[in-house]
């Protein structure tokens, strides 16, 4: 008799397991996956993405101050958070990337607008492959 405890205990046991894996498995596979930024490898895309002519004027030091003011950009549009801090939620947002070139080079680097535009374009090509942003409008 006490066998059928056992039994029934284990059995138990087994649905919760296999209710609790399908009900986390289910809920995984209907998630998008996180997105996960990385500023170094943004500015390794963007300084390896922009055409030879634009690479020969910029240092990687201008292409991650861009890259950080791009970001800065976005942020205050709701679009990208910091870690720990969410995008503020709500409709769609457009943003304008001549607004964001604007802005950039109301940032005081002596850079040419041309590499400024290269930047931007790229860096927002990249936010897009990795799924931080939607395509374009």
């Amino acid at each position: 008799m006490i066998w059928l405890f056992f039994v029934l205990a284990a059995l138990i046991v087994f649905a919760v397991a296999a209710a609790t894996v399908g009900r986390e498995a289910f809920r995984l596979g209907h998630e998008p996956p996180a997105t996960i930024f990385d500023l170094d490898e943004a500015v390794d895309y963007v300084a390896d993405d922009i055409p030879d002519d634009a690479q020969a004027r910029l240092t990687y030091d201008e292409v991650r101050e861009l890259v950080l003011a791009e970001l800065d950009h976005l942020r205050d549009e709701g679009i990208f958070g910091y870690p720990g801090e969410e995008p503020r939620p709500g409709d769609d947002v457009v943003v304008s990337e001549d607004d964001a070139v604007a802005l950039l080079l109301a940032e005081g680097l002596d850079v040419v607008d041309e590499d400024v535009v290269l930047v931007v374009e790229s860096l927002h090509n990249y936010l897009a492959e990795i799924g931080a942003i939607g395509p374009k409008a």
